[in-house]
């Protein structure tokens, strides 16, 4: 077998500087789409939560016109939604007695029926500031509107998505 020439060497050196370069361009490239597509996921799942609310918001205020007597404040939303459309909300899990946020999936709702709070546990950890102990979820309530006797589902001011835009409060 001949013996490889000093310029063969060299060249083999460059193909593997050449290679290195190119795995640290891709890899590169796959950690920005891969955060991209965390923020993403993030912002539907904001989207989602606010639609949910907003369909909780209507199920309580119309429910709060048609058979006022049946609805106070505190009550579970996700009831109210059911008799209005006659399903639960996506991702509702039941109402618990003091659950523990860690065991709920995130992206679940559930209602914490001590406080009576309607609870989203917040999927996209990373992309939520919260303000409570523990994983990163927001409560609502059902309260009474200002200079109304209508109720309506209130966000408690829990965190902020860092996406998006601010959650607009009652």
């Amino acid at each position: 077998m001949k013996p490889k020439s000093v310029d063969h060497h060299r060249r083999w050196v460059l193909r593997l500087f050449e290679w290195g370069v190119i795995a640290s361009i891709i890899a590169l490239f796959y950690g920005l789409f891969l955060n991209h597509m965390g923020r993403t996921q993030a912002e539907i799942e904001r989207q989602n939560f606010l639609t949910t609310v907003r369909e909780l918001q209507a199920a309580v205020l119309l429910h709060s016109v048609i058979h006022p007597k049946e609805v106070t404040p505190g009550g579970n939303p996700a009831t109210i939604y059911h008799r209005q459309f006659g399903m639960l909300p996506a991702g509702y899990v039941g109402a618990f007695d003091r659950p523990d946020p860690v065991t709920v999936t995130g992206g679940s709702w559930y209602f914490d029926s001590r406080p009576r709070q309607l609870v989203y546990r917040v999927g996209s950890e990373r992309y939520f500031r919260s303000r409570l102990k523990g994983p990163p979820r927001v409560r609502l309530i059902v309260a009474r509107k200002a200079d109304s006797n209508r109720l309506t589902v209130t966000i408690l001011d829990d965190g902020d998505w860092t996406v998006g835009g601010k959650i607009r409060r009652n």
